[in-house]
């Protein structure tokens, strides 16, 4: 089974995941439901706390590729969704007083997973694939609860966070394709409020 079955990792809440500077975190379609329901938003109050943030130079197909939430076609250009960032660079949701999330329970799956991202490893001759789970780049960079001195992860548990967030993902991915072919064949206008609107429609 391998090293990935001996991750060592416990929260300590140290906000390092809130407040980096350089982390944009991305949310899916179904994120997007589960703050607007957590927090009885309207669509205006959604886009209040969403940044589409647009590409400098547009990406290469081969970049997008690479991807692992494609961006979405805008009126302002290429662009990809993510919570909203203070002036300081924090988290629109972080609560500086208390250092902690104001909305962890229903906060994005990128923040539920963090430090960990997974990928699926296919085998025919089974009848569901293997779930590897790896630390991310960022999580090795500056996650103060990953280290020797915390415990083994529950993988039953993150195994089946996983397979969710694989899916969730999969499903977004379909529904960014068909959004950026509409566009293409101008059947939408491609604006942030109409993205959210077919997002609320899929309820």
């Amino acid at each position: 089974m391998g090293i990935n079955y001996k991750l060592r990792f416990e929260c300590v809440r140290c906000g390092n995941c809130c407040t980096d500077l350089n982390t944009l975190v991305n949310t899916i379609y179904i994120d997007v439901l589960r703050i607007k329901n957590g927090l009885n938003l309207t669509i205006d109050e959604v886009l209040e706390i969403l940044g589409f943030y647009v590409f400098d130079q547009a990406p290469s197909s081969k970049e997008i590729d690479r991807m692992v939430v494609p961006p979405i076609q805008t009126e302002r250009g290429v662009a990809f969704i993510g919570l909203k960032k203070k002036p300081n660079g924090q988290c629109f949701f972080y609560d500086e007083t208390k250092e902690r999330c104001s909305i962890y329970t229903f906060r994005p799956g990128f923040c539920r997973t963090f430090p960990f991202t997974f990928t699926i490893l296919n085998d025919k001759n089974k009848k569901e694939s293997e779930i590897n789970i790896f630390y991310t780049e960022k999580g090795i960079q500056y996650c103060r609860g990953i280290g020797e001195e915390y415990p083994t992860i529950d993988l039953e548990h993150w195994i089946k966070l996983g397979r969710e967030t694989i899916r969730d993902l999969s499903k977004n991915n379909q529904l960014i394709k068909k959004w950026n072919n509409s566009v293409k064949n101008k059947q939408i206008i491609p604006s942030a409020k109409n993205f959210i609107l077919t997002i609320f429609n899929l309820e």
